[in-house]
């Protein structure tokens, strides 16, 4: 009974793994290749244009991927909303699978907010 309960476990981690191995492969920054991108980035944006961006945490590298209305909020091109202050800290919604990542620690320890 316990070897059939390990292999089912060791099944399922195999598949979980799979899974997010195909996620990260998809959507690694096309710069730099980070497979770490798609899982978490950082998100600023232009006040003067009202572009938003992911911004890979590895090379730097922008790609808009938003645009940011008047009152901050923010619809992100692969699904998901969210908001910026105005000291430029992103606070998501968690609403896309990956669109918005539902923030990035407000720019303290813990993200980039709009740096």
């Amino acid at each position: 009974m316990d070897t059939d309960f390990l292999v089912i476990l060791v099944i399922a981690f195999g598949i979980v793994g799979l899974i997010f191995l195909v996620i990260a492969i998809t959507n690694r920054c096309p710069a730099c290749g980070s497979l770490g991108h798609g899982f978490k980035s950082d998100k600023v944006w232009d006040r003067e244009t009202g572009h938003a961006y992911f911004v890979c945490r590895t090379c730097g590298d922008k790609q808009l991927k938003g645009q940011v209305s008047a009152d901050g909020s923010v619809m992100w091109s692969g699904g998901g909303s969210g908001n910026f202050d105005e000291n430029g800290d992103y606070t998501g919604d968690a609403g896309g699978a990956f669109g918005d990542g539902g923030g990035d620690g407000g720019g303290g320890d813990g993200g980039g907010g709009g740096e």
